[in-house]
């Protein structure tokens, strides 16, 4: 099973990196994936409390809440590069993709199901 989901995970990638501004949502084993093939930015966007308790290796915190520093930091990075970006469930990395799409983003891939996801899949996150 894990394997057929690695696979149609990895077919749902290729096809979004054909594409410029669709969203890309993966599953775990697929981001995972994706991110060990091609190398990106990795965001957590979650609050800086829930990034203390643990958080994917290699990630950079920066807070969908705290909207107006949100959007000025998405307004400073570079719209070229690809980003992997990750919340508790889905929900606010979803939102997040969906604002950097509209400020002209073109490769950016959220985790289906957030860290959730990623720690149900047995995946290893970074603990204090």
């Amino acid at each position: 099973m894990k394997n057929i989901l690695l696979v149609v995970g990895l077919i749902a990638a290729f096809s979004a990196c054909s594409q410029q501004n669709t969203p890309a949502l993966l599953v775990p084993t697929a981001y995972a994936e994706m991110m060990r093939k091609e190398s990106g930015i990795l965001l957590d966007v979650r609050t800086a409390e829930e990034f203390a308790e643990a958080h994917l290796e290699g990630a950079t915190q920066l807070d969908y809440y705290e909207t107006a520093s949100f959007s000025a930091a998405l307004d400073e990075m570079d719209k070229s590069k690809t980003y992997y970006i990750y919340c508790r469930s889905g929900t606010r990395s979803s939102n997040a993709q969906a604002m950097m799409a509209e400020k002209g983003f073109t490769k950016v891939y959220n985790l289906d199901g957030g860290i959730l996801a990623w720690r149900k899949a047995q995946l290893p996150v970074v603990t204090p």
